[in-house]
Formats: C-alpha cells, sequence, structure tokens
C-alpha cells in the first residue's frame, strides 16, 4: 500500500486537473494515441499531485527530456526500460513496456534488457543499456563511455544522461513511497504480457 495517499482529480485545483492525465488521454481517439498507458490516472502523477507545483515541474521536465534527448523513440525506450531494470523498478518498466510495445519494439528487444542479453541488440543500442546499466549503478567507466561515444554525439550522451537521471530519481521516489501498480505486472519477463 502506498505510503502517501493518492489525490483524486476533484482534490485538484480545477486549472491543475490535467496534469493528472497521461499522453494517452490527451486524444480520445485510440487510433492516434502516442502510447497506451492505462489504468485511468497513473498513481504515479495521483502521489506526485499531492504537491501541485512540484508535479507541474516535473510534467514539463519530464517531457522535455523525453522529446529533447537526440533518441529515437526506440533509443528513448531502451534507456528508460534499462533505467527501471537496474533500479528495479516495476513501476516504471510496468509503464514503458507498453509505451515501447506501442512504438513498434519487438519484446525481444525489451527482453534482451531484463535477461542481460545484449548480444541480441545491435551495437549502438547494446552501448545504451550497458551505459545506462553503470549510470544506475553511479559509477559508469571510460570503456563503456567510449564505447556509446562511437555511436551518439556528445549532446546526445548528455540527453541518455539527462533521460536515465530522471527516471533514475522518480525510481526512488516510487519506491520510498511504495506506489502501487494499477493492474497486475507484466513481468520482468513480460510472463503477464
Amino acid at each position: 500500500m502506498a505510503r502517501v495517499s493518492y489525490v483524486d482529480r476533484d482534490e485538484m485545483p480545477a486549472g491543475k486537473r490535467e496534469l493528472l492525465d497521461t499522453l494517452s488521454n490527451e486524444d480520445g481517439d485510440e487510433t492516434n494515441r502516442a502510447h497506451s498507458l492505462s489504468g485511468g490516472t497513473l498513481n504515479v502523477y495521483r502521489t506526485i499531485g499531492r504537491n501541485v507545483d512540484l508535479l507541474e515541474g516535473f510534467r514539463r521536465y519530464g517531457s522535455l527530456v523525453w522529446q529533447e534527448s537526440g533518441l529515437s523513440p526506440h533509443e528513448r525506450e531502451l534507456v528508460i526500460l534499462a533505467t527501471a531494470y537496474h533500479a528495479e523498478t516495476a513501476y516504471e518498466w510496468q509503464q514503458h513496456v507498453r509505451v515501447a510495445l506501442d512504438e513498434g519494439m519487438d519484446p525481444q528487444r525489451i527482453l534482451a534488457i531484463s535477461r542481460e542479453e545484449l548480444e541480441r541488440l545491435e551495437p549502438a543500442h547494446a552501448a545504451l543499456v550497458e551505459y545506462v546499466e553503470q549510470f544506475v549503478r553511479g559509477a559508469v567507466d571510460d570503456a563503456t563511455h567510449e564505447r556509446l561515444s562511437q555511436h551518439y554525439s556528445d549532446g546526445v550522451i548528455v540527453g541518455v544522461g539527462m533521460l536515465a537521471g530522471c527516471y533514475l530519481g522518480l525510481a526512488r521516489v516510487l519506491q520510498a513511497l511504495e506506489v502501487d501498480l494499477e493492474s497486475e505486472f507484466v513481468g520482468w519477463d513480460l510472463e503477464n504480457l
């Protein structure tokens, strides 16, 4: 059970209630949705919504690192999924498995992260996942940084760090506050997909 009560929509100031919407709530037409995050309003937003100003800032910052990291949608999801896996946060894994699948990512590529079978990924993507693993541990070695820099510019590497950092920080908040999943856990091996 969550350590902080979830805010309900009617508890939010009228002009701020849209902060609880997922990206998939923004367009009622399911065929045109950015992704299918589901389960109504997500508990992550309902938790952070206990501090409306922080939720508003977090949504702006999260959107910025999501859109401006310099990564393709598949690369972005590899970074987020690797962060979730290595930070051991089921909540982020659950949500971003869905996003990755909606972006057209093959489930086998997702499983390469959780099964730590990076040889199944193309070299640039394996370098991303390896970099994020070390990033989450707090120590990226020179060889790993060099492998990543063979595939990505300095600006994109900064974007990788900012994206992984955003999701690592969120992972720690979710864990500390014991934020509940909205539905059954998809599983690290996607056994409940």
